[in-house]
């Protein structure tokens, strides 16, 4: 049996995302979103606890900080330095 091991639920959100890293802007689309962090489908990889500046397209997240904590070949999994209502 599978356990979660997510202390926040994620939300489904279908956006334009905005990775700022190494002076490149990679733009690609959250799948889900949470307090403490998302998922980004981007075509171009990063890797592992490489530092971005996260935006969600038309909403106040301009420039968030986030880790890479995941890669897969859909996307990058991103925790948040703060988390959303910080």
């Amino acid at each position: 049996m599978h356990t979660e091991k997510r202390n926040f639920a994620r939300l489904a959100l279908h956006a334009k995302a905005y990775l700022h890293w190494d002076d490149q802007d990679i733009e690609g689309e959250v799948e889900n979103v949470s307090v403490k962090g998302a998922f980004v489908a981007a075509t171009r990889q990063l890797g592992i606890n490489d530092l971005v500046a996260f935006t969600i397209d038309s909403t106040p997240t301009c420039g968030l900080k986030a880790k890479v904590v995941r890669i897969t070949d859909k996307g990058v999994g991103l925790q948040f330095e703060k988390t959303l209502f910080n």
